[in-house]
């Protein structure tokens, strides 16, 4: 891209300095809106609270702002959400690796008005990585109803219910930043130096 060609399309760019935007892997966009889980990404295991911002693509303007917990048996024992794709207006998935059992859970939470209502979907016994790496993006399959998680430079793909279902990998030195589905392709954003991959879903 030529630089008067970039230099064109970021005077179009709108930052806000009102939205917090935790660390950038739980954020997506429906027709109307983006949305943005905010949080804390050194927090682990913890039964602190976080917060969904609906935010007006029109404008970048913040439209509401829910506060959200997810938890299991009781509310000490938390699901603090690192991972989440929003999938429509009402609905996200969201990944938990839960340290301690060795697991990783999926979590469908559904707005119902002002309420936010999570229900476990699935889970896979097991870490996928043995050096315990981050979930470096995650992405859902609508069409399909099949979960991607990334990590570095290795990819998994899922069923909604945790089975995996395929697995790849590359080995170039660089990582996953972020991924996502959007129709029949698959997108991937690669670290250092930034690169985006597009892959036709068969």
């Amino acid at each position: 891209m030529s630089w008067n060609k970039f230099t064109r399309l970021a005077s179009h760019v709108k930052v806000s300095p009102y939205i917090k935007t935790g660390h950038g892997q739980a954020f997506s966009a429906t027709k109307k809106y983006l949305y943005v889980i905010a949080n804390n990404h050194l927090l682990k295991n913890t039964p602190n609270s976080e917060e969904i911002m609906q935010i007006s693509k029109k404008n970048l303007r913040i439209k509401r702002i829910w506060s959200f917990k997810i938890w299991n048996n009781g509310a000490n024992d938390g699901r603090y959400i690192h991972n989440a794709v929003l999938i429509n207006d009402h609905t996200f998935i969201a990944e938990y690796h839960r340290l301690t059992d060795h697991r990783f859970e999926y979590w469908e939470v559904t707005r119902n008005g002002d309420s936010w209502i999570p229900k476990e979907i699935g889970a896979t016994k097991g870490d996928f990585m043995f050096n315990n790496s981050p979930v470096q993006g995650m992405a859902y399959d609508k069409k399909r109803k099949q979960i991607y998680l990334a990590f570095n430079d290795y990819l998994f793909k899922l069923n909604r219910k945790g089975r995996v279902l395929d697995t790849g990998s590359f080995h170039t030195g660089r990582e996953f930043e972020g991924i996502c589905v959007n129709g029949n392709h698959f997108y991937a954003e690669l670290a250092q130096r930034p690169e985006l991959l597009r892959q036709r879903i068969k």
